[in-house]
């Protein structure tokens, strides 16, 4: 881990996302780190929808190119963003980013990572909510939402019931399912509360006990920033 590197001797940009070894951050500071600061957290928003170079988010946010080329390439150090490559030619030759892709991933396949593989994944993940939410209730989009979607609670649940709080939440999002079992399972479900009375019965019954787990429920308009559209729809 290449932590307390000086910027004088970053090591030339690479297409991708930074290795970990030569990353700056840790993986468990890197979500925190990437939307801790007003610069950096934009400059996330953006790119999650569109790669970007230092000068397109500039900009976009009216802020100083050399500062926005700054916190990109910190981003990129920390293994928060991805360098796509190089644009352009001569003087007009610009570093162009992307955000982390975040794979579809399935149950088989997560089984088989190993614990850093599912680390990196999910520390995406959690950077990629972080980000929206904060922008958003920043830019007090969430405030004038008038469809918005705040819901979270923390069940006590058995074994069982993770396993039907996963699929109910997965069937949710998308009812195209291969295992007709699960599916018939999910569709005599009607809500997370009754998923959460069922657990809370059979543990009375067995008398063992269960894991909190955090649910959440949320749709909120992104807070982009507000030329992002226009500038969009010129390219």
């Amino acid at each position: 881990m290449a932590r307390g590197a000086s910027k004088a001797g970053r090591r030339p940009l690479k297409p991708g996302r930074r290795p970990l070894e030569e990353r700056t951050r840790l993986p468990n500071d890197a979500p925190s780190f990437a939307t801790s600061y007003g610069i950096r957290l934009e400059a996330l928003i953006i790119l999650h929808e569109r790669e970007s170079s230092a000068a397109d988010i500039a900009r976009m946010i009216d802020e100083d190119v050399s500062i926005v080329a700054n916190h990109l390439r910190d981003l990129y150090e920390a293994g928060c963003i991805e360098f796509v490559g190089y644009k352009g030619e001569g003087n007009l030759k610009r570093a162009v980013y992307r955000a982390i892709t975040r794979p579809l991933v399935t149950d088989e396949e997560y089984e088989a990572m190993s614990p850093m593989e599912r680390h990196e994944i999910n520390g995406a993940a959690i950077q990629w909510i972080t980000a929206e939410c904060l922008s958003s209730f920043r830019k007090d989009k969430m405030d004038r939402d008038k469809a918005l979607c705040l819901i979270t609670d923390s069940p006590i649940l058995d074994p069982e019931g993770r396993v039907e709080l996963r699929d109910f939440l997965t069937a949710s999002w998308n009812r195209q399912s291969e295992d007709a079992e699960a599916e018939d399972a999910v569709e005599a479900l009607t809500s997370v509360q009754e998923i959460a009375a069922r657990a809370a019965a059979r543990m009375a019954q067995s008398g063992g006990s269960g894991t909190t787990v955090v649910v959440t429920l949320m749709a909120f308009e992104r807070g982009t920033p507000w030329d992002l559209r226009d500038h969009r729809a010129s390219h």
